[in-house]
């Protein structure tokens, strides 16, 4: 049975939904588990952090992946900086430890420059990290302020990695300005981890090739420490699931008698075998983020992966040196 209470009331402000609370819960008694030791990619799993958020929603909205029409996405609010940092004395309080992981859908850069100053102005001793969008907002200094602060490492969606199709699903950067922004943040000591895409509608293989190119360069030049590929999937409340022609593909039927609607298969017309890609993927990041093989021509991660010859990729080898060099 499926119980649905609509009483039309709005939702609570965010700036008044109060202090989330851990009391009752044993701390001490949960395992703290690791894949890899890599440091940055070991955050979110080794160790215990308090759960906070810094603004509600996301202020950009406007990523063609993304379920942009729910509420979590859609309504954006956020909080003064001192609301966010009397809720973190208050948490510190009550948990005793002070690493806090901001959990935003993307932490907005005016609100996190805010509370940077915010904690330092009360000397408030603090680690933390969350996610964000690679925009150019975030200087040198900017992330020099949010290091001061506290903040050991930011995550952040690189996606395709490939401008033709970062501009398709409207996420609003280009590699070269996330080249720049990652290499700020690490150049003041803040460890960064991409999320990364494949198998959007309507991308090649050759574009794959491409964009595990740049992704090595950005691991060659100290621009980010760690990254996860992660297969695209169309949802109904995404961009993509609400006018699929608009990206190049055709919905699937969706079988009936299911629970909830969410995922939906399409068809690409490209025909690529995304799956084995996302293998050669996963093999050439994961060493990378041991700082292995990053001489390597990235062809021959894709070697017997798919039939007939992988195209060479045309990103220059130094794309990234050069866009770091052009920083303004």
């Amino acid at each position: 049975m499926v119980r649905h209470i609509d009483c039309g009331e709005p939702d609570i402000p965010f700036a008044e939904v109060g202090t989330p609370t851990w009391d009752g819960l044993p701390q001490g008694d949960y395992l703290s588990l690791l894949d890899m030791l890599n440091p940055m990619h070991r955050l979110w799993s080794d160790g215990r952090w308090n759960k906070l958020t810094v603004a509600h929603g996301c202020y950009w909205k406007k990523c063609s992946f993304c379920d942009v029409s729910l509420d979590y996405i859609s309504r954006y609010e956020t909080a003064g900086a001192r609301v966010l940092v009397d809720r973190i004395e208050r948490i510190v309080a009550e948990t005793g430890q002070r690493g806090f992981h901001f959990v935003d859908e993307a932490a907005p850069p005016a609100a996190l420059k805010a509370l940077a100053q915010e904690l330092l102005r009360r000397k408030v001793d603090i680690s933390w990290w969350g996610n964000i969008r690679f925009e150019k907002t975030f200087t040198p200094a900017l992330c020099a302020l949010l290091a001061e602060s506290g903040c050991i490492a930011v995550t952040g969606g690189l996606e395709v990695a490939s401008d033709r199709l970062l501009a398709l699903m409207k996420k609003g950067v280009t590699v070269a300005q996330v080249a720049r922004v990652t290499r700020a943040f690490s150049d003041a000591g803040v460890l960064v981890h991409a999320y990364l895409m494949y198998g959007f509608p309507t991308q090649t293989v050759a574009e794959t090739v491409d964009s595990l190119e740049y992704v090595r360069q950005l691991f060659a030049e100290g621009c980010i420490q760690s990254g996860f590929f992660h297969r695209f999937t169309c949802t109904v409340h995404s961009p993509v699931g609400r006018d699929p022609a608009a990206y190049g593909v055709r919905l699937l039927p969706q079988p009936a008698g299911r629970f909830a609607r969410n995922d939906i298969g399409f068809e690409d017309p490209t025909g690529v075998d995304h799956d084995a890609l996302g293998k050669a993927l996963s093999a050439a990041l994961y060493n990378y983020m041991h700082g292995v093989a990053l001489d390597r021509e990235v062809r021959q991660w894709f070697a017997g992966t798919l039939p007939g010859r992988v195209p060479r990729s045309t990103v220059p080898r130094d794309f990234v040196a050069r866009a770091l060099a052009a920083r303004a």
